[in-house]
């Protein structure tokens, strides 16, 4: 049958004969796995000292880990906690490796979480330049790249343009950690977790402190 017997460059046919290197890819995932897992028992922690800011499907639940072969074509692994997804109402914590790239992680808002959460205040702003947050400024709210289209840094946006943010149907902050700073990510991603949740508790009381 015609275009049944494909032809493959050396270096794919290298690649397919080659099993080391899809043998490490499955240590390297393992070894991603039980850090989120681990980190998902430290955020926990986190929780259950700020628990009045969580509904309590969020306190009791543990971090539900997810992987993927097909994000932009590459690999990841996503760390979704503290989480709530329902209906437009969402709350969560993403922290995603995301293969050839990075790590990152996100606070997701929308419906009630966001209004609770995250108010267009001067204070909340200046709280997201200081600490280099890009805001999401994409219309799709499950992309995680860190394109233009898709993030922008909250610092690039006036005070006006930040208010109109706030009034969109999702909010999302992110940062990201280059893989090649791989023995500082557990830090990275457990400071960063106190970091938002210290934003987060600022908003809902609806105080006026240093940040």
């Amino acid at each position: 049958m015609e275009g049944t017997n494909l032809h493959l460059s050396q270096k794919e046919t290298e690649v397919i004969l080659n099993t080391e290197w899809i043998l490490t890819k499955h240590r390297i995932t393992k070894k991603i796995f039980e850090m989120f897992d681990n980190i998902s028992l430290e955020l926990k922690k986190e929780v259950d000292k700020k628990s009045y800011l969580f509904p309590d499907n969020i306190k009791y639940q543990s971090g539900k880990i997810s992987r993927g072969e097909n994000y932009r074509l590459l690999p990841y692994l996503i760390l979704d906690y503290p989480s709530f997804f329902w209906k437009n109402n969402f709350l969560a914590y993403r922290t995603m490796f995301w293969w050839g790239n990075f790590f990152s992680v996100t606070l997701h808002l929308s419906g009630d979480h966001q209004k609770k959460f995250i108010k267009p205040t001067l204070d909340t702003y200046n709280f997201l330049c200081e600490h280099k947050y890009f805001i999401a400024t994409g219309d799709d709210q499950w992309q995680h790249h860190f394109e233009s289209s898709n993030y922008t840094p909250a610092s690039q946006y006036n005070f006006s343009e930040f208010e109109n943010c706030c009034k969109q149907p999702f909010f999302k902050i992110a940062k990201f950690l280059d893989l090649t700073q791989w023995e500082t990510a557990t830090e990275f991603i457990i400071t960063t977790f106190k970091e938002l949740l210290m934003l987060m508790e600022i908003n809902y009381q609806g105080g006026k402190k240093d940040l």
